[in-house]
């Protein structure tokens, strides 16, 4: 299955009709309402169990790792393109969870670290080589690897603009809007493509961002984020 053979569940045929249009926005909310969920009570579970168990990452590391791996052979058994594609997005989100979030917080890897940068262009790279050089690649591994570079690559900016410049600069500002722009198109663009497919990616996508601009938020002291103590505004 090569990279061409998502462009069915990519573009839809059919002219965009009201139904599409309310199909598309009922997948692409939930899609966003799971994600955010799972986001805000995953960070308070983790806090509270890393409080109480010093181990516990260490087991949650490997918990994530096995689900990803797991996910990425369900590609390969599952039938149906499009249960292949969600089952390899699926695992990548275990793959950066596990591999970025997990080991940031255990101290394995620091998105402020210039080689950090380099790392993710040289995956980035990797990548665009796999999708578009090297033949035969199954699209569900591409998947499997396109959102960790997601998240990576916006974490990084983010992280880049407010070390560099601080959470109440010009440039914070700016990243804040430009982040809020993509996330509202990527919803008008799953609406404007009109496939159950694009409406999930699209949703994926604006939980992503929103993500993104709520830690923008949480960094300029505007509100607080999930994973801290009540303990730590006293």
């Amino acid at each position: 299955m090569g990279l061409l053979n998502i462009h069915a569940l990519l573009v839809n045929s059919q002219p965009v009709s009201a139904q599409s249009v309310i199909n598309s926005l009922i997948f692409s909310f939930f899609t966003t309402a799971f994600f955010l969920l799972i986001q805000f009570f995953g960070a308070r579970f983790y806090t509270r169990c890393h409080e109480r168990y010093s181990g516990f990452p260490l087991v949650f590391f490997i918990v994530l790792a096995a689900l990803s791996a797991l996910a990425l052979v369900s590609t390969f058994l599952i039938p149906g393109v499009n249960y292949k594609l969600i089952a390899g997005v699926a695992g990548g989100v275990f793959l950066w969870t596990s591999l970025g979030e997990i080991s940031e917080t255990m101290g394995w890897y620091s998105p402020g670290a210039r080689s950090a940068v380099w790392l993710f262009l040289l995956s980035t790279a990797a990548w665009l080589a796999l999708a578009f050089i090297i033949p035969g690649i199954p699209v569900p591994i591409l998947g499997f690897l396109s959102y960790p570079l997601l998240t990576w690559g916006i974490l990084l900016t983010r992280v880049r603009v407010i070390k560099k410049w601080g959470a109440e600069s010009i440039a914070a500002v700016v990243l804040l809007l430009v982040t809020a722009a993509v996330s509202g198109g990527s919803i008008v663009a799953g609406v404007l493509i009109g496939t159950r497919f694009a409406a999930i990616m699209s949703g994926l996508v604006f939980a992503v961002t929103s993500w993104s601009i709520m830690e923008i938020i949480w960094e300029r002291g505007m509100a607080r984020g999930p994973w801290k103590a009540k303990t730590e505004d006293k």
